[in-house]
């Protein structure tokens, strides 16, 4: 009876034990990350009343006859499934989608959990609400992350330095059947090409100079460039030159073609030019007429352009000051030249010395592709002061044979900046949490930039963690050792951010295992009290 009675407690023992593993369970239903647990029992060694026998001597053999001393449990299981996932909308909310755990640490010991409910202290430190700080890797300046893991902090009044351009890339296309446009009278003289739509390169700052003879008395002047001089003001001071001689009434218009109109009055004009140091395409367009007789009408050799098509693009320079370069496309329609554009750069510098590279070829296949690039960067003295550092700027049109930059096509014109790398100065101003656990900054410049990455660890054996309470983990003997990493490599899930993992406790299969663990109880209950009253009528029979 005395075995009876012990199969009993130990029954009831052990019966209770899952009782509390399965209320440990419901109680946690809600806790975020929790994972439930079951228990499984096993029996306890027997007492061998008679030992087995072998068959022999025309007899057959025997069972052992073994009676047992109760049950034990046999393990305590954690039960790793995935859980639902609940959207928080709080950005450093995060859940795990897979296998894998967030490291955590005190500053002594290192612990793990799938509970994401993770915030930032006022040191800019990534927390969880026992304040343990989440490990990760760190990003420098360049946004380089470190391969070295340690705490995530943040420092939210970071400012980003400007960065000043250095290359702009441009796509779109050249509408192959563009007509040349004629220059007017407000055409600005920077942004003047000659007949056949090569730039004039007139930059401000250059001196254009007047010379000729209005009877017998020579002509003399000179216009000086400024950023808002047009063909218009050009003329009036030629003509200024002129009348300044003669005393007379003569005129200088813009013509329809973008020529120059000269009106003499009372007095013939003879060998009369203009001339812009070092600019051929100006002094070609300069040249009038040799002789203007009194009364009649001369005018310069050729007719000018306008710019066919204009892109704007902002850069900015060292300090973050933006400037913006003024892109002109002008098709060459000079004879036997086909599929060649013409382009010149307004770029904003302090004289005309500080600027070179502006004006360059393009050249397209007869598929419409990007043939050929003559210029490929610009080099100019944002302000002239030395305040912020010379800007050289490349220029990407695309690869060549290819059609992943500028194309000419009989279509729209489209060509427009693709990207350039400079910008201004910033503030963090947010930040954002992508699948892979990287955080990214966002500046108030528009600028992102990575800032740190969230890291896993996954184990062998995660079932052999020790439970340390407050959703944590450590690691044991039986675990393996930590798999560190970054989230989605290896066997480490992904990171989903704004989401909570809440528990994986199965309410209805803990009903069911209460009801089994209940029915377990009564029923050694009842073996203890069966084997009391046996005992008692044994001791009754003294009576």
């Amino acid at each position: 009876m005395m075995r009876a009675l012990f199969s009993g407690v130990s029954g009831l023992r052990n019966h209770q034990v899952q009782m509390d593993v399965i209320g440990n369970n419901i109680a946690n239903v809600n806790t975020v990350g929790y994972k439930s647990s079951r228990v499984l029992f096993q029996e306890l060694l027997s007492q061998t009343l008679r030992a087995a026998g072998g068959p022999g001597e025309g007899k057959g053999g025997t069972n052992p006859e073994q009676v047992g001393f109760g049950m034990r449990i046999s393990s305590i299981d954690k039960i790793f499934t995935q859980g639902n996932l609940m959207s928080t909308q709080r950005k450093t909310d995060l859940a795990i989608q897979g296998n894998g755990f967030f490291i955590l640490t005190d500053g002594e010991k290192q612990y793990y959990t799938r509970a994401g409910a993770f915030d930032f202290d006022y040191e800019g430190n990534l927390v969880n609400n026992n304040g343990y700080m989440v490990q990760g890797y760190m990003a420098d300046d360049t946004g380089e992350l470190s391969k070295v893991l340690g705490d995530i902090s943040i420092d939210f009044q970071q400012r980003l330095p400007a960065r000043a351009t250095t290359s702009i890339s441009f796509v779109g296309n050249l509408n192959s059947q563009v007509q040349p446009t004629y220059a007017s009278s407000t055409t600005l003289l920077i942004k003047l090409f000659d007949a056949d739509g090569n730039p004039m390169n007139i930059h401000i700052g250059d001196v254009i100079q007047f010379s000729g003879n209005a009877g017998g008395s020579p002509i003399s002047g000179s216009y000086t460039v400024t950023a808002s001089s047009s063909l218009s003001d050009l003329a009036y001071a030629l003509q200024n030159a002129i009348r300044s001689v003669t005393g007379g009434n003569e005129t200088v218009m813009v013509k329809s073609d973008g020529s120059l109109q000269v009106t003499a009055d009372s007095t013939d004009i003879t060998n009369l030019t203009m001339q812009c140091t070092g600019k051929g395409e100006f002094n070609t367009y300069g040249t009038f007429d040799t002789t203007i007789s009194a009364g009649s009408q001369g005018s310069t050799a050729e007719g000018s352009r306008s710019a066919d098509y204009t892109t704007f693009v902002t850069t900015y320079d060292s300090l973050g000051n933006s400037r913006v370069v003024t892109l002109l496309f002008a098709k060459d329609t000079e004879s036997g030249v086909s599929n060649t554009w013409n382009w010149q750069a307004i770029v904003p510098y302090d004289s005309a010395s500080s600027i070179s590279g502006d004006t360059g070829t393009l050249t397209f296949n007869s598929d419409g592709s990007l043939a050929g690039v003559t210029t490929t960067q610009i080099t100019f003295d944002p302000d002239g002061t030395g305040g912020a550092d010379e800007m050289k700027i490349d220029l990407d049109f695309g690869t060549l044979n290819k059609f992943n930059g500028v194309t000419q096509f009989a279509a729209n014109f489209s060509a427009t900046l693709k990207e350039q790398d400079g910008y201004p100065s910033g503030t963090l101003d947010d930040i954002s949490i992508d699948d892979a656990g990287i955080i990214t900054g966002i500046f108030t410049n528009g600028v992102n930039r990575t800032l740190a990455q969230v890291a896993l660890a996954d184990f062998a054996n995660p079932e052999g963690l020790y439970k340390a309470g407050d959703n944590l983990y450590q690691q044991s003997l039986n675990s393996g050792i930590p798999q560190i990493g970054t989230p989605g490599t290896g066997t480490r899930g992904i990171i989903s951010p704004s989401s909570l993992e809440m528990s994986n406790v199965d309410l209805a299969k803990s009903f069911t295992e209460i009801i089994v663990a209940q029915r377990g109880f009564q029923v050694n209950a009842r073996v203890i009290t069966a084997s009391d009253q046996i005992l008692q009528e044994l001791v009754n029979i003294k009576r």
